[in-house]
């Protein structure tokens, strides 16, 4: 095994536990969110989720996704999948 292969598999790894630590942090911190009330209230201020007949996706009490959530959440999401096809694509060819 080259070192520029050894390389590659280590960052293949940092990079994997990034996405796990990050995605389990932003996972908890929206589960917490609908739980508490002060910290539901708080998202509904800064719009991260909705209120009243807006809501398109509810979670609890009437609060959820509404369009403005959904298209934003759909962005990130296809933002990290381009992100990580190129991420893969630069792997390759430095092999």
């Amino acid at each position: 095994m080259s070192h520029s292969q050894s390389f590659s598999s280590n960052e293949d790894d940092l990079l994997t536990l990034l996405f796990m630590l990050f995605g389990g942090i932003a996972t908890g911190g929206f589960s917490l969110g609908v739980v508490l009330v002060p910290v539901r209230d708080w998202m509904v201020v800064y719009h991260l989720l909705d209120v009243g007949d807006s809501v398109v996706i509810p979670f609890v009490d009437g609060i959820g996704f509404g369009w403005p959530q959904i298209v934003v959440a759909a962005g990130i999401l296809v933002v990290g999948v381009l992100f990580l096809v190129w991420l893969r694509r630069r792997a390759s060819e430095r092999v």
